[in-house]
Parts: structure tokens; sequence; C-alpha cells
């Protein structure tokens, strides 16, 4: 049993590389809990001990936690039963809920319920699973017990209360396989230093954000802020539509030349990619190509803003547009800067050049870098009107009908787009 002291917000974990049970918060990964129902998850201290925080929400039979796991918990073994020690702020009884789900052969979730003895202060929580049921909608079936990627804390269950609740030292059953690598496991470059006038950043850990009057989910099933296996901080964006930010206020992007994004993707290749950015007080909005997609790794993409038709001086929205839902990106370093003075990064040395432009006929290509060239044209709405692989120099656009298209150019590992006028 434990003592609670003054609890504070932990300002740093150690690093760990797998998660698994036991659960005792002093690994990075168990941060990752995400919530539901109305639910506030983080990671505090007790006294020098860390521990988990959760502000139950008001969403009845839906307020929880939720951790996916790396390593399965097989209960399929004599080992059913969980442990944890659970701190409540009231001396009122609360009923509670453990669930895992993710089972690895598509099987049910199965949970079972708990109840807290009425104290406030630390208690011990045992829960034996030998006779859980699958949850809700599947309560009725049988269970096969199986091996599950997701562990869920229900707090407030069966009630509309909000109250503050303290978690530590989950563990029981025992770790099965391994599961299946689903997600980025490295962490993108981080970003040069910048002076505060020359970035503009969305989010990254390596800037000041912008102050955003919203982070909108509205498009998308499952938007969430995690941490990587480096312990910096990501968005996953799952099943997207749009995934939108917005600032009413505006945000002046006009003295901003180039744009960055780094975005992880484990889904299907070659899926374009855009960035839609919006003057929602004008009605315009204009469509940035980052190309198409490449799946399996971090990709670093910059766009040239020289070309970039509408008024940046008040931008109230910025979408990040897949174009094709049902797929899951890692999003991070998402910034608008000011081109660096040669010598400064990588990019930089390694940009391609393309003129002339406007242009008529053919267009010219060059780099320090004597890699063969890959280059897609779109359209406007997105549409690929013209592709060539191992381009040395030049490219011919006679085919092409007068208007502004967007030039998605791949050389090596750099990926980077510009915008062509066509004569």
């Amino acid at each position: 049993m434990k003592k609670i002291t003054l609890l504070f917000s932990l300002l740093a974990v150690s690093l760990g590389t797998a998660q698994s049970l036991p659960i005792d918060f002093d690994d990075a990964l168990d941060a990752n809990f995400t919530t539901a129902g109305g639910a506030v998850f983080t990671v505090t201290a007790d006294g020098t001990n860390a521990v988990g925080q959760i502000i139950g929400g008001a969403d009845q039979y839906n307020s929880r936690m939720d951790l996916v796991l790396d390593t399965y918990i097989d209960m399929t073994t004599t080992a059913k039963t969980f442990t944890f020690e659970f701190y409540t702020t009231e001396a009122i009884v609360m009923n509670g809920l453990l669930q895992i789900s993710a089972e690895g052969a598509g099987g049910f979730a199965i949970e079972k319920g708990f109840v807290t003895d009425g104290n406030i202060g630390w208690e011990t929580i045992t829960i034996d699973f030998t006779d859980a049921t699958n949850g809700y909608p599947n309560a009725g079936a049988a269970v096969v017990f199986g091996q599950y990627a997701q562990i869920s804390v229900f707090t407030n269950f069966a009630d509309t209360g909000v109250s503050t609740y303290w978690i530590d030292d989950i563990s029981g059953a025992a770790n099965g396989d391994s599961v299946p690598v689903t997600g980025p496991t490295s962490s993108p470059t981080t970003p040069i230093a910048r002076d505060a006038g020359d970035v503009i950043s969305i989010f990254s850990d390596a800037y000041t954000d912008v102050a955003l009057g919203e982070v909108d989910p509205a498009w998308s099933t499952g938007v969430v802020s995690t941490i990587d296996v480096a312990g910096n901080n990501v968005w996953k964006i799952t099943n997207c539509d749009y995934f939108a930010v917005t600032q009413y206020a505006g945000i002046d992007f006009s003295e901003m030349e180039m744009l960055h994004i780094d975005y992880w993707t484990g889904d299907t290749a070659g899926l374009l990619l855009n960035i839609k950015i919006v003057d929602t007080s004008t009605a315009v909005e204009e469509l940035i190509s980052l190309g198409n997609t490449v799946s399996g790794s971090w990709q670093s993409v910059e766009v040239d803003l020289s070309t970039l038709t509408m008024d940046a001086s008040s931008i109230t929205q910025i979408l990040y547009d897949p174009t094709s839902e049902g797929m899951t990106h890692y999003v991070d370093n998402f910034y608008f800067y000011k081109a660096p003075t040669a010598g400064l990064e990588d990019f930089a040395a390694n940009e391609v050049k393309m003129y002339p432009n406007p242009a008529k006929g053919f267009v010219n290509f060059s780099s320090a870098s004597n890699v063969a060239l890959d280059v897609a044209v779109y359209d406007m709405l997105g549409k690929q009107v013209l592709r060539a692989e191992a381009i040395q120099s030049q490219l011919n656009i006679s085919s092409l009908n007068p208007g502004m298209y967007f030039v998605n150019m791949t050389q090596g590992s750099n990926v980077s787009t510009k915008k062509l006028l066509v004569n």
C-alpha cells in the first residue's frame, strides 16, 4: 500500500524500448495512454514515484484510458489474475472496469468489473479474469481466451460523476508474443535551431508552436497526440479524411518561404498527400501537394512556397489531407520557415532547382547530387498528369495545357514539391 504525497506534473521519465506488463509509469511509453468519454490522463508523481492520473469524465460507461501494447497479454495460460494500485480522492465507492482487447486472432474484448473500498487513499485491486465476460455487445457469447494488445481502465463506470484517481503497478497474467509493429520504430531527424522570427511551427518539439484555437478531429475517427520511441510528441492520425488545425485569429505566413513536414505511414504507398491552407474569412483556399506517399519510413518533405497564389497574411485553417481514408499516419515537425542560408541543413545543399518558371515546352532541373531524379506532375485538383523516372536534367512538358501545376521531385531520400506555371 502506498502513501500519497504531493502530486505534481512529472517533467521527465526514463525512456524505454518495450511496452508490456507490468506498467509502472517509469517507462516513457507508459505515458502513451489515450482517453475516451471525457477522461483526461497524465503521468504525475507520488513523491519520487511515477503514477498515472485519471480525471474521470462524465460519459457513463465510456470514461476510460487505453494503452496499446507491443507485447500481447497471453490469457491462454492459467495466469489470469490482474492487480494494480488505485487511489481515490473521495470517500465513496467507485465502480470501475478492467478490459483487455485487440485480440490477435480477431477475438472479442474481455472484461471484469471492480469496486473500490469507499475510502480515500491507495488500495490494491485484484481482479480474477477466470470468469470474465466478453465486452459489449458480445457479452452473451462464450469467452474464448486469446492474446490481447490493448488494456483499458474504465472509471466512473455506470456513473456520471467526475473525480480524480491515481493508478500504478498494473501487473498480472503473462506476456505473450510480440505485437506486429504498426507504427514507426524510429524518429524523424531533429530540425535545426532557428530564430523565432524565421519559423512558424504548427507542432514540433524543436520550436515553440503557435497557439492554435482548435485541433479538430471532426473528420477523423482517431486523432491523438502520442509519444514516439524516442520520447518525442507526434500526432497519430487514423482513418483520416482531413486532420484540421484552426486559429480563428489568423496567422501571417506571408514571409515564410518553405513548408516542412515529417510523416510516417505503414499503409499503401503511392497515394497522394496534400496540405490545404484556408482563409475562412474570405473562403479562399489553396492546395499544396506533398506528392505521393512512401510507406514504412519517416519521410521529410520540403515545399517551396514562392509560387503560392493566395494571400497568406491571415491563414485560419490548415488541413493535412491524405486523400484516402482508412490510412494511419504519424506526423511531426510541421512548420513554415524562411529558407536557410547555404550549409545550414542538408536540404539546402541538395535542393533540386527547377527552371525556367514559368515554362513552355521543357523544364530543366539541376542539383549538386548526381542521383537520378523522379518527377511527377499534378494539376490543381491533385490529378497526376505527367510522370517521368530517372530524369537527368530536362523534362518535356509540351503535353501540358497552360496553367498552374505541382511538381513533385524525388532524388534519393530527398523529396520536394514546387509549383510550375506552364505558358
